[in-house]
């Protein structure tokens, strides 16, 4: 939704400690109060900050992970050692199915020493 505010809009905006880029956020989160307006209730920010904690605590637990497509399907998910998403991020790691036709140089099952 491209909402413009009108001079008064402005205004008002700047009068009451709203910013502009705060009118999205209220309208997004909001309770519709009939064809008009959009009011943000007390439980439309609980309900938000739930759904937040939740998306950050989704992430926090998914951290390190790491998935592996080939042709539009994911083959695996694993969280690489250290050492090894390491060399992922200086592209020195393959994995057999990478999306490229390299052959895997560490073959090595995690924790296995070499």
């Amino acid at each position: 939704m491209n909402l413009r505010l009108s001079k008064h809009a402005t205004n008002r905006v700047r009068q009451r400690g709203v910013r502009e880029s705060d009118i999205p956020v209220i309208m997004n989160a909001g309770t519709p109060i009939g064809n008009d307006s959009v009011y943000l209730l007390s439980q439309d920010v609980d309900r938000e900050i739930r759904e937040h904690k939740q998306a950050i605590a989704k992430l926090e637990r998914l951290r390190g992970c790491r998935v592996v497509i080939e042709d539009q399907t994911v083959v695996t998910v694993y969280r690489p050692s250290r050492k090894t998403g390491k060399k992922l991020l200086r592209g020195q790691h393959r994995h057999h199915h990478s999306r490229t036709n390299h052959q895997s140089t560490d073959s090595t099952p995690r924790g296995a020493k070499k």
